[in-house]
This record gives structure tokens, sequence and C-alpha cells, in this order.
């Protein structure tokens, strides 16, 4: 079972800097489509619509170059879904405050990511935390839907107030709801086996506590030779 280490070679990777992209834009696309929708100037609209597309692209960026580059971490593997989660409720959010999406779909969007967030905080050195097909489905099929809610003025008109967007947007929250029902058993099981095996979880505790170690030797190395190059240099 994989460990949550937080070490200088498991943070600064390229994967994980695109991660933390793709949060920060949250806040930049949240304002853009709020203020847009409410001056009734579509540009900041669809510039907010725009940002969000890229914040998606650096998600199968990340990915590409952790496999490419062999650069995937277990701290990845856990900020990355919090990032989605992110990109979800902020968008999410900001189209129910412009009045193109209804407020009860945030009530089940919200409670069920914060839910997965509260849950992962306690679990995430006693499970290995994956994402599973059908939530990576669900995730995408709500994208879909979220980013065709920023033309739901248009859409509205043909199909009256719930749009194919809101039949999306429903779509992809019952496969999440199922997504998470099975992550929550998986999580039980994994939970379950590690309280009936407590030798495996003490083996692991100490190779755990031995990779950091290394690592951190590794690190105070590195940083002496440095040193030792910049003193010879000087003499």
């Amino acid at each position: 079972m994989k460990r949550l280490v937080l070490t200088k070679k498991e943070i600064c990777t390229i994967p994980n800097y695109l991660t933390f992209l793709r949060i920060a834009l949250v806040p930049v696309y949240m304002t853009l489509l709020i203020l847009g929708a409410r001056d009734g100037n579509m540009a900041f609209v669809y510039s907010s619509l725009g940002i969000m597309l890229f914040a998606s692209l650096t998600d199968v960026l990340d990915g590409k170059i952790a496999r490419r580059f062999n650069q995937g971490s277990y701290v990845g593997q856990c900020i990355d879904p919090i990032a989605d989660k992110c990109m979800h409720i902020g968008a999410i959010v900001a189209l129910a405050i412009a009045g193109y999406l209804h407020w009860a779909f945030i009530i089940f969007i919200a409670f069920r990511e914060f839910m997965m967030v509260f849950v992962g905080c306690f679990v995430v050195n006693k499970v290995n935390i994956k994402a599973n097909m059908l939530g990576k489905v669900a995730s995408a099929i709500i994208s879909i839907g979220v980013m065709s809610c920023f033309f739901h003025p248009y859409i509205s008109k043909l199909w009256g107030e719930y749009g194919l967007d809101w039949i999306v947007v429903t779509i992809g929250l019952v496969l999440n709801w199922t997504a998470a029902v099975n992550y929550a058993i998986n999580v039980y099981k994994q939970v379950k086996y590690s309280k009936e095996h407590p030798e495996e979880e003490q083996q692991e505790n100490g190779e755990v506590m031995q990779a950091a170690a290394e690592d951190a030797a590794d690190d105070a190395q590195t940083t002496n030779v440095a040193t030792d190059s910049t003193d010879n240099t000087n003499e």
C-alpha cells in the first residue's frame, strides 16, 4: 500500500505544477463568468469558458507527462482529484450565481465532493487512493454538461429552462454518486483488511520511514555537492 510522504522529489514535478496551475485558474474563470453574466458581457463569459478549457487541458497533459517521463507520484494521485473537484465546484457555483444552472445541482455535486475530500483526509495513508473508470466517465460527462451551461441562455430558448445542458449534468450526477458508493465500499474493504492485518501496516510504515530518510539523505548529498562546487570555484 502506498503512503503519502511529502518530499521535494514527490512534490516538485511538472505534472504537479500543472495541477497547482489548474487549481489557481479556478477563481479566475469564476470571476470572469460572474461579472460577464451580471453585466451582460458575453466576451467575459466566453473568456471564462476558454480559461476553463485550458485548465482542463492541463489535466490531460499532466497525466501524459507523468507517464512519458516517469514523473508520477502518490502526491499527484492525491491532489489531481482535488483539483478536479475544485474545478467542478467552482464552475457550478459561478454558473448558479450567473443564473445559468439551478442551485439544486450545487447541493448534490458539492456535498458529494466535500464528503470525498473529507473521507480522503482520514484514509489517505490507509488506502490506495485511485480514480476508478466510472468516476472518470462521470467527471467527463459533468464537464461536458457544465461547459454546455455556458450557453444556457440560448439552449433554454430551444429546450426550455430544463434543457439539454441540465440533462447532461443530471446524467453525470447519477454516475458520480454511483462511483462514490463504489469508492466507499472499496475504502471500507481496505480499512477492514488493514485492521485485520496490523503486522503488514507496521512493515509498510517502516518502509515509508526508510524511503523518506533516503530521500532526505539524497537531498543533503546534492546540497553538499553544490556547496563544494561553489567553494572550489571561489578558490
